[in-house]
């Protein structure tokens, strides 16, 4: 778009979507670039569904992520979360400038949501803009196509990565240095109830090495492009819902002074009011039934 172009436009009504992603080393199969390429893999797909009535611009991605886990494997190019912070808040900024007030931060690198979720609030607080953070892999997986082994444990350069790529760009993979890199946070499973590299709103401080010498967890033996392809398609049919739903969502319904208040409604005053007419249950949707709350939100269908 030219500056004329955004000028002219309904900035009110438009989404801004960032691509962030990382260069990081993924095994010994894998090249540096797999969280930018699949970010760019999920795009590209995600566009060519996303309906025409849903103004959407794509900035330029922003490669480089917060890799400080990967520092000791070469290839690898990390910034540090202070650098993402001012970039993303500077970039939010500057979609606010052009009077876009929707934001999302599409992400393809587990070792950077919490940085997004940092710059989401500051951008909300410094310049009233509603920034959605999500994650590629925050839609999961197609069932039945992964074990629940690796799902859980093939964090990085697993099945799932790699057969992400030899969908998006086989010629990059080397299939022949592929085998199954096991985690030691399955070996923890066994010992601890809550201890886990993998989160899950407990975890701890980890570098790649720690879980697997080669600097990958998962088997990536296991890994087609059939399988690629339906994650892929899968991760990009959702990303349109989300983005379907950031169009509807009118953000002055949360954004608003005065505590409790949804659409000038306060909660309980709703809720009381639902559970006076209709009993215990109130204001919940029985199933197929849309919610009393329409009437004070029309997005929530």
């Amino acid at each position: 778009m030219t500056t004329a172009e955004f000028d002219e436009m309904d900035a009110s009504n438009v989404i801004a979507l960032l691509p962030v992603g990382a260069i990081e080393q993924h095994g010994p199969h894998l090249p540096v670039c797999v969280d930018a390429a699949i970010n760019a893999g999920v795009l590209d797909v995600a566009l060519r569904l996303l309906p025409s009535e849903i103004p959407l611009t794509v900035l330029p991605a922003f490669p480089y992520g917060k890799s400080v886990e990967h520092d000791d494997f070469a290839g690898t190019i990390s910034l540090s979360a202070s650098t993402l912070i001012a970039a993303w808040t500077d970039i939010g900024e500057s979609v606010h400038r052009a009077g876009i007030e929707k934001l999302v931060l599409f992400n393809s690198h587990g070792g950077q949501p919490q940085v997004m979720d940092i710059v989401a609030r500051d951008l909300r607080k410094r310049f009233g803009m509603f920034v959605v953070c999500v994650n590629w892999f925050s839609f999961g997986v197609p069932e039945g196509l992964y074990d629940d082994e690796e799902i859980k444990h093939g964090l990085h350069a697993g099945d799932v990565e790699t057969s992400v790529m030899l969908h998006l760009h086989p010629e990059s993979v080397t299939m022949s240095r592929a085998r199954d890199f096991p985690s030691a946070g399955a070996d923890m499973e066994r010992d601890f109830t809550y201890l886990s590299p993998e989160g899950g709103g407990i975890g701890f401080g980890w570098l790649a090495q720690d879980l697997n010498h080669a600097g990958a967890t998962g088997n990536a033996s296991e890994a087609t492009a059939v399988k690629g392809e339906a994650t892929v398609e899968h991760a990009a049919e959702r990303l349109v819902e989300l983005l379907r739903e950031v169009h509807d969502f009118d953000p002055a319904c949360v954004f608003r002074k005065g505590a409790g208040e949804y659409c000038q409604v306060r909660f309980r005053k709703v809720w009381e009011e639902d559970e006076e007419r209709a009993g215990e249950g109130g204001g919940r949707a029985r199933e197929g039934e849309p919610s009393r709350y329409r009437s004070h939100y029309g997005g929530n269908r």
